[in-house]
């Protein structure tokens, strides 16, 4: 009898910590991906916005893009985790998700930005593009990334999530 409630203990104990084992998975957790560092190539000159300690850190390292009045330029933008040892690229991986991703620019002063490269939709993505100047002043160059954005809409910025936000200064002469 004895033997019985022994066999019936461990039956009951073996069968609480499997169902205790099983209830424990491990969650798996998805990899933040620091977007902090953005270089627009501009005819042969590149241009670096850097935020690698993040928001609320030290203030972002931004360059100047300075270029000649009466150009147009070839552009493309790079897309890094600056923070990452070595530095890891994203340009790839966004150029690969295309559809699901727009470049805005937003332009201020004697520069445009037009001929955005598109995607297999033929809707516009914005990782080239030629950039265009007037006359000699000054401005400014903010660029959206933005995440599921539609495409179609009126303003596709006020849509979809935004992965980077940047602004340069932008120098004409």
């Amino acid at each position: 009898m004895k033997i019985s409630i022994l066999y019936r203990f461990l039956i009951v104990f073996s069968t609480i910590v499997l169902i205790a084992f099983s209830a424990c998975k491990k969650e798996k957790v998805d990899e933040q991906e620091n977007l902090n560092v953005l270089k627009i190539r501009i005819g042969s000159s590149t241009f670096v916005w850097s935020d690698t300690d993040g928001a609320g850190g030290a203030a972002p390292k931004i360059d100047t893009i300075k270029l000649t009045p009466n150009g147009s330029f070839s552009s493309e933008l790079i897309i890094q985790d600056g923070s990452a040892s070595p530095t890891k690229d994203f340009t790839l991986e966004i150029v690969a998700e295309k559809n699901d991703h727009l470049f805005i620019y937003k332009t201020t002063g004697g520069i445009s930005v037009t001929d955005l490269s598109m995607d297999t939709n033929g809707k516009a993505f914005g990782q080239t593009a030629t950039v265009k100047t007037t006359a000699v002043g000054s401005g400014s160059m903010n660029i959206i990334l933005k995440h599921l954005p539609n495409k179609s809409a009126m303003d596709p910025s006020t849509t979809g999530e935004t992965d980077m936000d940047v602004s340069f200064p932008v120098v004409i002469k």
